[in-house]
């Protein structure tokens, strides 16, 4: 139990004890109905108590209420007034209480049964005396007890879905970090992979040619005072060993950077859409608008794939037979528009193409959009200034 709720218990006591005493005073109850109004009220006390620390079933703690109301109705039953004002109160009591610790439904039910209930004395007062005194009477305390039923209703459903909010937003930080997590894991695999294939090209390229460029090299030695010419052959052939080597280590060490031919621009973008056209029979068109200003590595690598992604996809998923690129430049961004005449598709479903494509582009502050009517079309901005996300 925390300490709001102490607090709330400490309160409800204390003002029920206040409102009891001011029921015996203004009763001037002794006697036996002193010590039964008395023992109803510590009935009452009892079964609140009980509800808090014992009834941990939901239906035996909603049906406790229940017996509150019945004991309330009991106290007023046993008043020597037909309306005891300190006992009606009780029932605004139990109004708030089930609706701070009960369900939004539940809460419903208790506070109408509970309004049903403190109405019936004043239905019994005008049955009895009938006048404008009494029939406002009735009116207005109606008026407070719905008015209190409303409110705690509208509090509770405000509780409620306060709490499904923050159960959903603790869910989402959740997904969040796991989704995190597993892209550091998958980030951290790649470059892993990525070493290990690269550790594999170096022991298989370097590894054997150095151990042949040893071998010549010792049987070059060995030969040199009895075979010149064999001896020079073989440094010859070392000579060729060690070259190849080198170009195969190059070559690995290649991998690791852009291939030259996509860092000249518009350039390799126009001879990509020419070669592509001739190997896959496709009238691909390329139109250029603006002033072509000399862009960035990383702009000229991420325009180069986008274009190169798009031809792919365009004849492998769309089927198309035209792809028409235009590309915009402007005083701070490098626009691009790629359409095609494929079969195009009703829901856009993102594969590692796309996906990649995305994150090429908002590493850089860009932005690519995918829209698919009569075609497909891919069209975004490149800033010219990068400022990369990491």
């Amino acid at each position: 139990m925390n300490n709001r709720v102490k607090l709330f218990y400490i309160f409800k006591l204390v003002t029920l004890v206040i409102l009891f005493i001011g029921a015996i005073m203004f009763e001037n109850a002794h006697g036996s109905r002193l010590y039964l109004l008395s023992l109803i009220f510590i009935l009452y006390i009892l079964i609140g108590i009980l509800r808090g620390r014992i009834f941990k079933n939901k239906r035996i703690y909603s049906l406790s209420y229940f017996i509150d109301i019945a004991l309330v109705y009991y106290l007023e039953h046993n008043s020597r007034f037909l309306i005891n004002y300190f006992f009606h109160t009780f029932y605004i009591g139990i109004l708030i209480e089930s609706s701070l610790t009960l369900k939004k439904k539940d809460s419903l039910i208790i506070g109408i049964i509970t309004v049903v209930t403190s109405l019936i004395k004043y239905v019994l007062l005008i049955y009895y005396k009938t006048n404008l005194s009494n029939i406002s009477q009735i009116s207005f305390f109606t008026l407070i007890n719905v008015f209190i039923l409303v409110l705690t209703h509208f509090a509770q459903y405000y509780k409620e879905e306060k709490e499904k909010q923050d159960k959903l937003y603790k869910q989402l930080i959740k997904a969040h970090k796991k989704l995190k997590e597993y892209a550091d894991k998958i980030e951290g695999l790649t470059i892993i992979e990525e070493r290990n294939r690269i550790a594999r090209d170096l022991h298989d390229t370097l590894g054997h040619n150095m151990t042949a460029l040893i071998m010549e090299m010792e049987m070059a030695e060995l030969m040199i005072n009895d075979d010149i010419d064999k001896a020079k052959e073989l440094i010859g052939r070392s000579k060729k060993t060690a070259r190849e080597g080198l170009r195969k280590v190059r070559e690995v060490v290649e991998t690791l950077r852009p291939e030259k031919r996509i860092l000249k621009g518009v350039e390799s973008i126009k001879e990509l859409i020419e070669d592509f056209s001739n190997k896959a029979n496709i009238n691909a068109e390329l139109n250029i608008k603006g002033k072509i200003v000399k862009t960035s590595p990383t702009i000229d690598v991420t325009l180069y794939r986008i274009v190169q992604e798009s031809l792919t996809n365009a004849v492998r998923h769309g089927k198309a037979s035209k792809v028409k690129i235009d590309l915009e430049y402007t005083y701070k961004t490098v626009n691009f528009k790629i359409k095609d005449n494929g079969i195009g598709i009703k829901k856009i479903e993102k594969g590692f193409g796309l996906k990649g494509m995305e994150e090429r582009v908002r590493n850089i502050n860009g932005e690519v959009k995918f829209h698919s009517d009569k075609g497909f079309l891919i069209e975004g901005y490149l800033p010219l200034e990068v400022n990369r996300v990491d």
